[in-house]
C-alpha cells in the first residue's frame, strides 16, 4: 500500500488534559477508482494497518466488526473514515475509544435543526455558516465513534452526542461518558479526531 498524504493532515495528534494526554496516530490511503464500497473498505483497512504500524502495534492486520468498525489488537483502538477518494484512520494506543471523521463537503444548512441543539447553535455555531456546520458535523461523527459503547445514551444516533466547550477545549458527551475532540478545518475539508476521556 502506498500511503496518500492528505495536505494538512498531521501524522499524529496529542489530545487530552494535563497529565492525561493521549497520542492519536493518523494515516491515509487512496481509494481506487471508481470509489466503490469494496474499494473504500480496502483503503480503510490499509490506512488502519499503516496507523497501527506507526503506533507500534505488533499486529497490523485488522478484522471488521458487524458495524463496519475495525477490529484491532488489544490496547490499540482504531477508527476509520472514508469517502469515494480517500480513507483516513486513527489509532489511539491505550485509550478506551477513538473516532475520526473527514467531511470534504459542507452539509445542507437545514441539517442544523436535528444536528445541533439550541445551546450548541449559540455556543459553537454563532455565525450559522456552512463551513462551521461541516466542522461540527465531523466533530459529532468522530465523537460518536469514540463513544460507540454508549448506545444507551445516544441510541445509535450520532447527532444525539452533545458538544460543548470547557477551558477552550471541545468536548463531547453521551450520558456520563466524555470524549475530547480535536479539529482541523481547512477550505478543502473538516477533520475531527475524538478520544474517550478516562473516568
Amino acid at each position: 500500500m502506498t500511503e496518500t498524504p492528505l495536505p494538512g493532515l498531521p501524522s499524529a495528534w496529542l489530545l487530552g488534559s494535563p497529565g492525561r494526554v493521549r497520542r492519536v496516530v493518523l494515516a491515509s490511503a487512496a481509494v481506487a477508482p471508481p470509489g466503490t464500497g469494496a474499494a473504500q473498505h480496502r483503503a480503510g483497512r490499509d490506512a488502519v494497518g499503516a496507523a497501527l504500524r506507526r503506533a507500534g502495534s505488533p499486529v497490523t492486520s485488522v478484522g471488521r466488526a458487524y458495524s463496519g468498525a475495525p477490529v484491532c489488537p488489544a490496547g490499540f483502538p482504531a477508527s476509520v473514515t472514508h469517502s469515494t477518494a480517500l480513507a483516513v484512520a486513527a489509532v489511539a494506543p491505550g485509550a478506551r475509544g477513538v473516532g475520526v471523521d473527514l467531511e470534504p463537503r459542507c452539509p445542507d444548512l437545514g441539517l442544523h435543526r436535528f444536528l445541533l441543539d439550541e445551546r450548541e447553535r449559540t455556543e459553537l455555531w454563532p455565525r450559522g455558516d456552512p463551513p462551521g456546520l461541516r466542522r461540527l458535523f465531523a466533530a459529532k461523527e468522530a465523537a460518536f465513534k469514540a463513544l460507540s459503547d454508549c448506545v444507551d445514551a445516544h441510541g445509535g444516533l450520532f447527532w444525539r452526542v452533545r458538544l460543548g466547550l470547557c477551558d477552550g477545549r471541545l468536548w463531547a458527551r453521551a450520558g456520563d461518558r466524555y470524549a475530547l475532540v480535536g479539529e482541523l478545518s481547512v477550505p478543502a475539508f473538516a477533520l475531527a479526531v475524538a478520544v474517550t476521556a478516562d473516568p
